[in-house]
């Protein structure tokens, strides 16, 4: 077990939340180890100032042909410019989305 000392969660993918609201997933890293016990919250009020140091690590986000996409299935975003192919499946998705993860803190 990693012990940090100065308050703040460690930096890197085993301490990022991932947060499940149905047809958006939402990858975040929370460094204040308080906030981060309700990351469902943070996600829901991201833009509140208190929560300035939380980054959105990745994005997993359902799309269907019927509301005007051109396939219907997930798309992983993580970085200004980064989108994975379309993926067929949550369970798929997931996978992705947790290698986005995973890449985010490679860099």
């Amino acid at each position: 077990m990693t012990r940090c000392t100065t308050g703040r969660t460690p930096y890197n993918a085993d301490h990022v939340a991932i947060v499940d609201a149905g047809e958006t997933v939402t990858a975040v890293y929370i460094p204040d180890p308080e906030q981060a016990k309700e990351p469902a919250k943070v996600v829901g009020d991201i833009t509140d100032r208190k929560y300035v140091n939380v980054e959105v690590v990745a994005t997993a986000r359902r799309f269907y042909k019927k509301d005007g996409a051109d396939f219907s299935g997930w798309v992983v975003e993580s970085g200004p410019h980064s989108y994975s192919d379309p993926v067929p499946n949550k369970p798929q998705a997931m996978t992705v989305l947790r290698d986005a993860i995973r890449g985010y803190f490679q860099r």
